[in-house]
């Protein structure tokens, strides 16, 4: 690697960890849980420690000049973000970045020649990694929290998806907004009664196995006490809190692709409520990116342009509905 890169690259480092120290004090002064804000102002310090060792090695004109800042749109996005999507995701988010942050380390330590620089690298990657446990201890019921959002988002999916895919069927057929919107919520009723029971099904079956081996398990180790019980009572209301969710979800969803037909604007309603469910799909699924540590860009990307597919092979089905079988309401 030329000098000149290598300087570059260090200024780059440098600025990332001022800016991640900045992120982890703010959002630690505004949480009111004190164990995590603590956890947070501890990144800070270590992000700090991190920075100061870049700084070190800048050139003596740079330091002097002290031009180097935060991201400063970065930051107010990432705080921003943090009061929309809650502390869960929050955390998830963390992560996602602590992980680039070790990948650019490790490709930039494989390319440096200087082996003071190498061996302080070295150091701040294993502080990163160390950084896994801190997000562990931060969150309290996150798995439980994170299947929750997902299923949530899912079932809404499926309301966004399956009730503008009659919708857009719907249109090449009938020339009158108002039916297709009652069409419409017919098509949302039954598909949420429909997702209900089956989320209500899958979930009592997997709970009543789930507590079947549990017991099995406090016959064989003569546990009638503690924590046992408590995970049975758990499992038994897991059923209920699923259809519950992935009822609500789908609603949810249906209104979307519904709502732009409650008004007399023609075609116009089934193009904004295309681009309605196209723009919420990319950033509900986003926010799954965000939970499951994926690729957020290809997961909105994937789920906006398969609604778009949908609505358009159902609008091409009415369509040749109405062209060979001459079908159209008005």
């Amino acid at each position: 690697m030329e000098a000149n890169q290598e300087e570059d690259m260090i200024r780059e480092f440098y600025r990332d960890e001022i800016t991640d120290r900045e992120f982890y004090l703010r959002l630690s002064e505004r949480l009111r849980n004190k164990k995590i804000s603590r956890s947070l102002k501890k990144l800070s310090e270590t992000e700090n420690y991190h920075a100061n060792y870049w700084a070190s090695k800048m050139n003596a004109e740079e330091k002097s000049k002290e031009h180097i800042k935060p991201y400063r749109v970065k930051l107010f996005f990432l705080l921003l973000l943090t009061r929309i999507i809650g502390l869960n995701l929050t955390i998830n988010l963390m992560e996602r970045g602590e992980v680039e942050g070790i990948i650019k380390y490790r490709n930039f330590l494989k390319k440096v020649k200087d082996k003071d620089i190498s061996s302080g690298l070295s150091s701040i990657i294993e502080d990163e990694i160390s950084h896994e446990s801190l997000f562990s201890d931060m969150s309290e019921r996150r798995e439980e929290f994170l299947d929750r959002i997902q299923s949530f988002i899912y079932g809404m999916s499926d309301g966004l998806v399956e009730v503008l895919a009659a919708i857009a069927g719907l249109t090449a057929i009938i020339d009158n907004n108002f039916i297709i919107a009652m069409s419409g919520l017919v098509v949302g009723i039954g598909g949420t009664i429909s997702m209900t029971l089956g989320a209500y099904l899958s979930k009592a079956s997997e709970s009543e196995f789930r507590i079947s081996t549990i017991k099995r398990q406090m016959l064989l180790e003569n546990d009638t006490e503690g924590a046992s019980k408590r995970e049975i009572k758990k499992q038994e209301g897991r059923s209920k809190d699923s259809a519950l969710t992935t009822g609500l979800s789908y609603v949810f969803g249906a209104i979307f692709p519904i709502t732009p037909f409650l008004f007399p604007l023609g075609f116009m309603s089934l193009i904004i409520a295309v681009a309605l469910v196209a723009i919420v799909q990319a950033i509900s699924n986003g926010l799954i990116a965000i939970a499951l540590n994926t690729s957020i860009l290809k997961s909105s990307s994937r789920a906006a342009i398969l609604s778009l597919l949908a609505a358009a092979t159902t609008y091409g089905v009415g369509l040749l509905f109405h062209t060979y079988f001459h079908l159209y309401i008005t």
